[in-house]
């Protein structure tokens, strides 16, 4: 959309996408500014970026080199580069390409990306507590210094729109027990369940791969990585790094200094210690990306007595929900609900109380065996 400069009375109001200073000298006034954004389109309804310096490049005519790989930080409160002063040229245009978080070193290895006009790349990544997230290309013409976009109302911005995206794909788990007591209706009487997991750990997950992402033909946004991991006859595209390789050694979910004897489950789902930081986007296979639980279960019983078990589950991640990849810019939670009864395949809807595992006789007496005792007495 076309926006305009209105001057009334001193004032300048500016309606633009990238907008400069107006009252200001005009050197001032036609320096290069931005404003972050993180996921949405808009910085009105978006999430403000908190993730310290960003790396940004820049074209001029979508041609010459304008910016290689600058830092830019937050001056004040403005998001600027730090280590030169960039101006507004006069005509022509400029695309921008961020990448957060800001590294000085340009290579294609760890969380340094590989940018030009039209494509970003990560090469043998390692992924760990970082946030790689790469940005929207905006571009701005310099004449009348706004966002050529197809926006049809004011975006909010009011610098360079640089709205990020996340690469890599997060990944937290909640635990909750079903139920932990149930009064039969029959009997009135009641058995409780104290369920407490003592470890959750995960492993197996791909630590290390490759990301390149092309520029969509509508000039700003990315085109990701597509992968189909389905059948032929029922095909699923997922969104994953390439050449994934690595596995995590187990990592503990229960932080043993705020749960030294575990976590005592209750209906309510409770939230275990976050996985490290992101992981990669990847396929979910069997046999690869585990859970690992140590749990035990005391059962109190209506007669006053009580039984103690102990199980350690291993489970692949694959079969515990429908997902079949961690795909990238996703926040994954999976919620593990423990049944502290005895195992029921839950097709009669019994999930949330112990019907389906009450104990129940089958009474049958066995046939009486004949034997013959005929005997002949002799008089």
């Amino acid at each position: 959309m076309k926006k305009y400069f209105i001057i009334a009375a001193a004032a300048l109001v500016a309606m633009s996408g990238c907008s400069k200073i107006e009252n200001a000298p005009e050197a001032v006034q036609r320096e290069i500014s931005f404003e972050v954004a993180n996921n949405l389109n808009t910085k009105a309804t978006g999430v403000l970026y908190e993730n310290g310096a960003f790396g940004t490049y820049a074209w001029f005519n979508n041609t010459d080199e304008f910016m290689v790989n600058e830092k830019v930080d937050k001056v004040g409160s403005v998001w600027k580069t730090v280590n030169n002063t960039y101006y507004w040229p006069k005509t022509g245009s400029i695309s921008f390409i961020s990448y957060s978080p800001f590294s000085g070193t340009n290579n294609n290895a760890n969380s340094v990306p590989v940018i030009t006009k039209n494509s970003i790349t990560y090469t043998d990544v390692t992924v760990g507590s970082t946030d790689l997230m790469y940005a929207n290309r905006a571009t701005c013409s310099s004449n009348v210094n706004e966002v050529t976009d197809d926006d049809t109302a004011d975006s909010g911005f009011s610098g360079v729109p640089t709205v990020f995206n996340h690469a890599l794909a997060k990944l937290s788990f909640k635990i909750k027990a079903n139920f932990v007591e149930y009064t039969d209706a029959t009997t009135n009487s009641t058995t409780t369940w104290d369920v407490t997991v003592t470890s959750a750990k995960i492993s197996g997950f791909k630590t290390k791969g490759n990301l390149e992402l092309t520029l969509n033909s509508d000039g700003k946004t990315w085109d990701k990585p597509v992968t189909n991991i389905g059948t032929t006859t029922d095909p699923v595209n997922v969104n994953i790094w390439t050449n994934a390789s690595g596995a995590t050694s187990a990592q503990e979910l229960i932080d043993a200094t705020t749960y030294p004897t575990g976590v005592l489950l209750t209906t309510t789902a409770q939230d275990l210690a976050a996985a490290s930081g992101f992981v990669l986007p990847q396929q979910l296979t069997s046999d690869t990306q585990k859970l690992e639980l140590k749990i035990k279960i005391k059962t109190n019983l209506p007669n006053g007595r009580s039984i103690e078990e102990s199980f350690n589950p291993v489970i692949d991640i694959k079969d515990i929900s429908s997902l079949q990849a961690w795909q990238m810019n996703q926040n994954i939670v999976y919620t593990i609900k423990i049944k502290p009864t005895a195992k029921a395949d839950g097709a009669d809807g019994h999930d949330d109380d112990p019907n389906d595992v009450i104990i129940t006789f089958d009474p049958a007496v066995s046939d009486w065996v004949t034997v013959d005792a005929t005997a002949t007495i002799q008089l």
